[in-house]
């Protein structure tokens, strides 16, 4: 006898674990499944992010492995920072993220399923038989769901048993190491979230550091990949490792390795994924909710297991559907956005030279405070910041023809001295 239940959800990631909070305390019968046996397992989101999160989500501070009040970009130069006089976001233990959302979910009656991965759908009169295996035993199971849905993360593998049918998708790759180092390193990163641009620290993309708990910091660095590559092409390993040794100076006797994770970002430009199939509904980055610029996906997977929950409710209460719905709803509210970040990050992460990246935040550094850029970086605010570059570069431009105009001025004064002398 296959055990039933209203909504089985594929995928124990931050829009998978939301997902099955929601809809259990909806009153849902819910099954959460995991591949990994524990979520400590393949901890690979650097997980920065401003406060509004944690309100938004109702997400308690044990979650929470530090905060931030300043933002730091280093260029190939410069270095470039903005100082706050309060926290402005965190970093969060995306393991213990997962695993509160999974506990959550249980202490409303959801059942969670570990170490099991996905197998395969099939379908019996209205339902979806899904079947896992346990990826230590090998023993398989099935179980019936009204409705699936598909947190599996760029993989999609519940929404595409076949990769033919996938939708054109752009791939990007990032790995992190878990370092503990000394108390007077650790401090200086501890209040930062710290970036690098340019191609001595990143290609094609960005590295970064990010402070955890007391001495622990997050070294990383991702890219895009471009068809075409104009200068040597690096690993995401050489690149982690040149911040730690050439940047923070450590060897090897100097920090504690405790983990290395990693791994591969399938995006749809323009979300042009598919957002509901044969009672499969997709969300988090089966959606491509992943920022192209900033790399920020927590928020954005939670918030698309919010509002795919809206649309699964009405669907399990009155059995109609309306998932084209929830697909023009977040193309709707997220698409411009999106967009123009993709536009922004191939500019600065592709094609920009070392020069015009320096030449950008150098002029940013000079209009903005920390709350324009996180406004630009977080929340897509650009028009603050395109208005004070644009005076900026106004006044500029203002004061160079001024200048010139003076030069010619005073030029043509020592003429007339130099002719009334003759």
């Amino acid at each position: 006898m296959i055990k039933e239940y209203d909504v089985i959800v594929v995928g124990g990631g931050p829009a998978g674990g939301q997902s099955a909070r929601n809809l259990s305390k909806k009153g849902y019968k819910v099954l959460l499944v995991e591949k990994f046996q524990s979520f400590e397992e393949n901890n690979f989101s650097s997980a920065g992010m401003t406060l509004a999160p944690m309100t938004e989500f109702n997400l308690p501070d044990s979650v929470v492995g530090s905060y931030w009040e300043n933002l730091g970009i280093q260029c190939t130069k410069e270095l470039y920072t903005w100082k706050g006089k309060e926290n402005k976001g965190v970093v969060l233990d995306f393991g213990r993220l997962r695993q509160f959302l999974a506990d959550d979910s249980k202490k409303h009656g959801a059942d969670v399923l570990m170490g099991h991965k996905y197998i395969k759908k099939e379908y019996k009169e209205n339902s979806v038989i899904t079947h896992f295996q346990d990826i230590t035993t090998k023993e398989n199971l099935a179980y019936k769901a009204k409705i699936v849905i598909d947190a599996t993360g760029p993989l999609r593998k519940v929404m595409y048993d076949d990769r033919k049918e996938e939708p054109e998708l752009v791939v990007a790759t990032g790995i992190e190491y878990l370092i503990k180092v000394k108390k007077e390193v650790y401090d200086v990163y501890k209040d930062t979230l710290f970036f690098f641009l340019g191609y001595k620290w990143a290609q094609n993309g960005y590295s970064w550091i990010f402070a955890m708990e007391e001495n622990i910091l997050k070294v990383g660095s991702g890219k895009l990949y471009i068809h075409e590559e104009t200068k040597e092409v690096r690993s995401m390993k050489q690149l982690t490792e040149k911040v730690i040794y050439e940047y923070l100076k450590l060897n090897k006797d100097d920090y504690e390795l405790l983990d290395v994770h990693g791994g591969t970002l399938r995006y749809s430009t323009s979300i042009k994924d598919t957002f509901y199939k044969d009672k499969i509904v997709a969300i988090g980055d089966a959606i491509s909710t992943v920022n192209p610029l900033g790399g920020e996906g927590i928020r954005y997977a939670m918030q698309s297991a919010d509002l795919a929950a809206e649309y699964i409710d009405k669907y399990l209460k009155n059995g109609k559907e309306n998932f084209e719905g929830y697909r023009k709803e977040w193309r709707s509210k997220n698409l411009l956005s999106w967009q123009l970040c993709e536009l922004a990050a191939r500019r600065v992460y592709t094609k920009y030279s070392d020069t015009q990246i320096e030449d950008r935040m150098r002029a940013y550094h000079k209009v903005s405070d920390i709350d324009v850029i996180i406004a630009s970086l977080f929340d897509f605010k650009f028009s603050k910041i395109y208005k004070r570059v644009g005076l900026l570069y106004y006044y500029l431009l203002s004061n160079r023809i001024k200048n010139i105009f003076k030069k010619k001025t005073k030029k043509q004064l020592r003429k007339k001295k130099i002719k009334q002398r003759k």
